[in-house]
């Protein structure tokens, strides 16, 4: 389907009994683990919050208070739970009075709800310590210290009626507020927003089979919320070529991702092909633009 112009999620997964929908969701039908949250799931599984944490700015302010940023960190992600937890009184307090119809439909499951901590400049922080970004044994390090601490935290907060996870946003609107609001408060900002990847997204360096690594499972474990890698083309592959992909995404344990092709836009009779085109196939008209998706959605 690929091949024929198609673009969705594939999620693979290690267990028969696993869903996924939308962006970053999967949902285990056994009660038995975390889940992926950003959207909802066949059995009204999702997040009802999200507080996100801006890496980059964390370890910044850190340095500049001369305090260890792990030390740091570790306040800023305990605050955030007991922040959750008071967000989760309040939505109780609502749904006793009657105020969440979706939840006494049925719809929405609060029980199976997470309280997500979301991660965000986690590619900017590093880059402020001096690390590379790329697939080497100090970034990956980072990478699970940081997240590992945080499902640490997950893990502790964790009761019989609250569940926590970790996901890494999709960030298109917050990541430029971070950076924005960093870059106005005198931190270091290297780009205008901050990546929502493992890599940099402008790095002509990384082809194809890096950012599978590089969203491969010892980038990836700890983030029980999800990431989605979006694979960018200039054009369609081959059936085959998209099958080898596949299997490159199966050994490196990349478990969520889609490939983006640029959409053709005829400006003049509004036709969308879903190839990149230079002229449009309808009307044979040059005058055309481009579609392409950001996180779930095609923009100009």
């Amino acid at each position: 389907m690929y091949a024929e112009g198609h673009c969705f999620f594939t999620y693979v997964s290690d267990n028969a009994d696993s869903l996924s929908s939308c962006c970053r969701l999967r949902n285990e039908i056994q009660d038995n683990g975390f889940s992926y949250t950003l959207g909802a799931g066949g059995v009204s599984t999702g997040s009802k919050s999200v507080l996100t944490i801006n890496l980059n700015r964390c370890i910044q302010h850190a340095s500049r208070e001369n305090i260890p940023y792990m030390t740091f960190l570790e306040d800023v992600i305990d605050l955030v739970h007991k922040v959750q937890l008071g967000y989760n009184e309040n939505l109780k307090m609502l749904h006793a009075k009657g105020m969440l119809p979706l939840f006494d439909a049925g719809y929405i499951n609060m029980s199976r709800q997470y309280l997500t901590i979301g991660v965000n400049g986690l590619v900017e922080a590093a880059e402020y310590l001096g690390i590379e970004i790329s697939d080497n044994p100090q970034y990956a390090a980072f990478a699970g210290s940081v997240l590992g601490l945080i499902e640490r935290y997950n893990k502790q907060y964790r009761t019989k009626d609250v569940m926590f996870n970790c996901e890494m946003i999709p960030a298109e609107n917050v990541g430029v507020k971070h950076a924005k609001w960093d870059r106005e408060d005198g931190y270091i900002v290297p780009r205008d927003c901050y990546n929502s990847y493992f890599y940099i997204v402008e790095d002509d360096s990384l082809n194809l089979i890096d950012k599978f690594r590089l969203h491969g499972r010892q980038y990836i474990e700890h983030l029980t919320g999800g990431s989605a890698l979006h694979a960018n083309l200039s054009e369609h592959l081959s059936q085959v070529q998209y099958r080898q992909l596949l299997r490159v995404a199966a050994i490196e344990g990349c478990n969520y991702f889609t490939f983006n092709i640029p959409n053709t836009l005829c400006r003049d009779c509004g036709h969308i092909d879903k190839r990149y085109l230079k002229a449009c196939p309808e009307c044979h008209s040059a005058n055309v633009d481009y579609l392409t998706r950001v996180i779930g959605y095609m923009k100009r």
